[in-house]
């Protein structure tokens, strides 16, 4: 049986577990909590799957707190350790909305703290339904993204307002918004996975998108193979 880690988020972490089910082979999700500080128990298991949740401190790219920002440094310690740990043991990484950003912020890159304010365009959950927001996603043909999905683009769902701006180390952009902003991140060389992507592939309505069961099926593929 494989074993995944899943960073422990305080809404929803049910859907991550419930996505990680759907794979072809057996799973079992281990949750690992800030609130438990059982990042060891990472050690025991096959890939990380970060989850999303609150911005990533900005003291940690060199940026000041904004009010009505929500943080949580201690999840932030806690999952760079889970970081450490997974590329110590060269373990795949999946990071979903905030786990790209949290690993593009591990490997010395910088976010934008709202995309509204700098972009001018609107990430968020619809304000009116509070549903994600859905939008375009357009995929470079160089990329294992690419090789993974198999099309240029389409769309995607969305509920974030922060997103990658200086690209860390060892990672290059797979996707990006019709308006600019990065949607995707992947490791640059063949010798680890590590796939990051911004929408939420394990709640998208249609759980057979190639941008949802696609990427469940190559990191599972990544495990298997490793």
């Amino acid at each position: 049986m494989i074993k995944v880690g899943v960073s422990y988020c305080d809404s929803k972490l049910e859907n991550y577990i419930n996505w990680l089910k759907m794979a072809p082979v057996e799973v079992e999700p281990v949750v690992l909590s800030y609130k438990e500080l059982n990042a060891g128990e990472l050690k025991k298991c096959d890939a990380l799957l970060l989850t999303g949740g609150d911005d990533v401190h900005p003291e940690f790219y060199g940026e000041p707190e904004r009010e009505g920002d929500k943080y949580n440094r201690e999840r932030d310690w806690f999952e760079f350790k889970l970081l450490d740990i997974a590329f110590s043991k060269n373990l795949p990484i999946l990071g979903i909305c905030r786990g790209l950003q949290l690993t593009n912020v591990y490997l010395r890159g910088s976010l934008i703290f709202d995309i509204q304010t700098v972009v001018g365009t609107n990430h968020r959950k619809d304000e009116n339904t509070g549903e994600d927001r859905l939008h375009d996603v357009f995929v470079f043909e160089d990329s294992k993204l690419f090789k993974i999905v198999g099309e240029k683009g389409g769309i995607v769902n969305s509920s974030h307002h922060q997103s990658a701006d200086r690209v860390g180390e060892n990672l290059r952009i797979n996707a990006k918004c019709s308006d600019g902003v990065i949607e995707g991140l992947e490791w640059a060389g063949d010798d680890r996975f590590v796939l990051l992507v911004q929408w939420h592939p394990e709640r998208m309505k249609d759980s057979r998108s190639i941008f949802s069961k696609n990427l469940l099926d190559a990191f599972i593929n990544s495990i298997i193979q490793k």
